[in-house]
This record gives C-alpha cells, sequence and structure tokens, in this order.
C-alpha cells in the first residue's frame, strides 16, 4: 500500500514539473520592440534595432530550453556590422574576410572588447525583399515590384520579419542551432550589411557572434 502510495505521489510529482515545465516555455515570448516593424533600408539599416529584433527571438528560443538570456554586447554587434557589411560588399557568404583587421572570429572577438573563453558565430544571407521560401510573381524588376500569385504585393523585410526569418533557418541548421543554445555561450551581438545590386532587388548579409 505504501509502494503503491509513493508511486502515485512520485507520478503527481513528475506531473506537476511537466506542468511548470510547459508553462515556463509557454510565458518565453517574444518581446514587442520599437521600430521594428519599419522596413529594412537600402542605406543607413538600424544595426542595434535589428540586434534587438534578433536577440528577442534568440533569447527566446533559449528561454523554451531553460538557458539564459544572451546578455547584449556593443563591440561584439559593431565587430559583426563590419564582418556582415565586407560580405555584401564582396558578395561572399564566409567566416574568414580579408583584409587587414578582424580576418578571423578570433580577431572580431580580440576586437570587440568583450572578456572571452570562447566564441562562436552564425552568419548567412537572405534577400532584401520579402521572397524567400515563397511562390512569386516579377512584375517589374526595375521597380522592385513583387507580389504573390494572389496579387498581394512583397516588400522590403522589416526588422521583424528578416529577424524572424534568419533565426528560423538558423534553427533549422544543427551547427547554427547548436550555436544558438550554447550554455557556455553569454554575450551576443547581431549586425547586418545590405547589397542592394544582388539579384531580386537586394540581398542582406548576417553575422551573429557569441563570446562566453
Amino acid at each position: 500500500m505504501l509502494g503503491k502510495t509513493l508511486k502515485t505521489l512520485g507520478a503527481a510529482v513528475l506531473l506537476s514539473l511537466a506542468s511548470l515545465s510547459v508553462a515556463a516555455a509557454a510565458s518565453c515570448t517574444v518581446p514587442k520592440i520599437s521600430g521594428a516593424e519599419k522596413a529594412i533600408p537600402i542605406k543607413g539599416l538600424n544595426q542595434t534595432l535589428l540586434d534587438k529584433s534578433v536577440a528577442a527571438r534568440v533569447n527566446a528560443e533559449r528561454c523554451r530550453r531553460g538557458l539564459p538570456a544572451l546578455a547584449p554586447a556593443s563591440g561584439l554587434r559593431k565587430q559583426a556590422a563590419r564582418h556582415s557589411k565586407w560580405m555584401a560588399r564582396s558578395q561572399k557568404l564566409s567566416h574568414k574576410a580579408s583584409g587587414a583587421f578582424s580576418r578571423t572570429l578570433k580577431d572580431r572577438l580580440r576586437a570587440s572588447g568583450v572578456r572571452f573563453r570562447t566564441g562562436a558565430e552564425n552568419i548567412g544571407w537572405v534577400h532584401l525583399y520579402g521572397i524567400d521560401g515563397n511562390k512569386f510573381m516579377i512584375r517589374s524588376s526595375q521597380q522592385c515590384h513583387f507580389t504573390t500569385n494572389g496579387g498581394r504585393r512583397i516588400g522590403r523585410h522589416s526588422y521583424n520579419s528578416l529577424a524572424s526569418l534568419i533565426v528560423r533557418k538558423w534553427m533549422e541548421s544543427p551547427g547554427h542551432r547548436k550555436n544558438i543554445l550554447a550554455r557556455k555561450l553569454r554575450y551576443g551581438g547581431v549586425g547586418a550589411g545590405v547589397q542592394p545590386g544582388s539579384k531580386y532587388c537586394g540581398s542582406v548579409f548576417l553575422t551573429h557572434i557569441f563570446a562566453g
């Protein structure tokens, strides 16, 4: 009888813990970032706003798995933006840049001013207009007029939609996902570079640097 009672209590505790876990995961929502609904500009992209938009989604993913949020680091953001702009200029997706400074991830971490023992980096690119993964029609390539098959116009990404797309892509990739969910990483910074002259009226290159 006692054994049965203990088993029942054990099951109840496990059920309670499971309920708490589900409730905790449900509370890991993406906060609203002021200004993030604005379209990504061809020039003068707001790196701070982009960083906040991506970090909000990355930290929500970490929260759902019981991991602490990454703290923002302006030095990492600046290095991420610099590397992304290099990728945009060169139209090359690479962790190794050419030039005199910040060629490698270790160079970028050192230049950031953030104290670190380890680091990681995610890079990626998407189209400037919201056509990735969608069937679309080109109404006018010169005027960058794209629509869905149903006729709805497709505009440039907002900071929100760009952040949502790139984090989803990174989470679908095992290596990128591992970096996002690494417990030993404590700081993060995101930057982007726009290349308006690429196919379909532009692309955006992004870099997320992590330090721990």
